[in-house]
């Protein structure tokens, strides 16, 4: 009884704690510049229930498995939400990428996955691979945003994240490329160390936005060449619609 009296005591404190950071310091909804209360994280309760979610995760074959169709097998194929480029959430990962924000990386990773864990995606995957960065873009950048994002989400799912996944040569960016140009723009981009490591895993790639599937295809094709998972799932924050 003791103990839960001091959890209860320290959760309290916590809590205003982060109430007088907020006097402070107040922290704004990323989407509607409104204040955030207490437990609302980048956005607040009202721009969450408008967050433009896909429930891809919730459909066997869906538009993301139709841009791989016929390449490679996929069990989970989700984005968190549609990706319209001139959306306020769409900011978001633009922050994210951009903007210096591992944090909102990281925190919007969480905010997905925890919605993963009450659709009962708790335990489905064994190993969660993020997009890597070309050593130069990272060195740049100065962090992996999709390394955060999985990161994020892999702490409410609780599985662990690898790092198998490498870029081996830098290529460049994707915008305003068409679905062929993407494509061979990053083909031949990754390879995975340690493949042994992933044979008989379910394993989850993970990336901030999908759009003509490219990036993550060579992904798998870099996977598959060296090892044999037991399925192969693909996570990001943002996909646009199938054109």
């Amino acid at each position: 009884m003791q103990i839960k009296s001091q959890h209860r005591f320290i959760r309290a404190l916590s809590v205003m704690g982060a109430a007088a950071i907020d006097s402070v310091f107040p922290r704004t909804c990323r989407i509607c510049g409104q204040s955030l209360t207490v437990g609302e994280r980048l956005m607040c309760v009202g721009c969450m229930a408008e967050l433009p979610r896909t429930y891809l995760h919730k459909i066997d074959f869906n538009t993301l498995h139709q841009r791989i169709a016929g390449s490679h097998q996929i069990d989970i194929a989700a984005g968190w939400f549609f990706y319209y480029s001139d959306s306020p959430y769409a900011r978001l990962i633009r922050e994210a990428k951009y903007d210096d924000r591992p944090a909102t990386a990281h925190t919007l990773g969480k905010l997905y996955g925890a919605e993963l864990a009450a659709d009962g995606l708790k335990g489905r995957f064994d190993v969660l691979l993020p997009v890597p960065l070309h050593r130069d873009k990272l060195i740049k950048r100065g962090y992996n945003q999709s390394l955060e994002i999985a990161r994020g989400i892999a702490s409410e799912l609780e599985c662990p994240v690898g790092d198998n996944l490498v870029a081996t040569r830098a290529h460049k960016t994707q915008t305003r490329r068409s679905g062929l140009e993407r494509y061979k723009n990053v083909e031949g981009s990754f390879a995975v160390r340690h493949p042994e490591e992933l044979d008989g895993l379910s394993v989850a790639i993970v990336d901030d936005i999908i759009t003509t599937g490219s990036t993550v295809l060579d992904c798998i094709n870099a996977i598959t060449s060296k090892s044999a998972p037991s399925s192969l799932n693909i996570l990001s924050l943002g996909t646009t619609h199938m054109r």
